[in-house]
């Protein structure tokens, strides 16, 4: 009986609980200088980290899924090399002691319509 109970009450929490926010890191064709608040707010996304490396512009973005990313990198006039998907919390403090090309290592190509390339 207790065991229904919890099987039931995690069912609903999952099902009431608002999706959680994806990772997503995006190649682009220039250095990422920050976007407006409003912006940002507005499309539910927030950047985590900004870098380059070996010549190559990246982003770190939460967002609620890849649409929200392309409605971003549109809005903000830069255009997309290539789209991944973080398979692990980019901001987590075990992630933030690796270099980035060791994090580089987490990240997973996926489709994309909107990238140049």
């Amino acid at each position: 009986m207790i065991r229904n109970l919890i099987a039931s009450s995690a069912l609903i929490l999952a099902v009431a609980l608002p999706a959680q926010a994806e990772q997503f890191a995006v190649k682009l064709d220039a250095a990422y200088e920050g976007a407006n608040a409003k912006l940002m707010e507005s499309l539910k996304i927030s950047a985590i980290e900004s870098f380059s490396q070996n010549g190559a512009h990246f982003v770190v973005l939460d967002a609620p899924n890849d649409a929200y990313v392309e409605a971003f990198i549109l809005a903000i006039g830069r255009d997309a090399i290539e789209l991944n998907a973080i398979d692990a919390d980019w901001s987590n403090p075990v992630m933030v002691d690796l270099s980035i090309s060791q994090r580089l290592g987490f990240l997973r190509s996926i489709e994309c319509d909107f990238c140049t390339s």
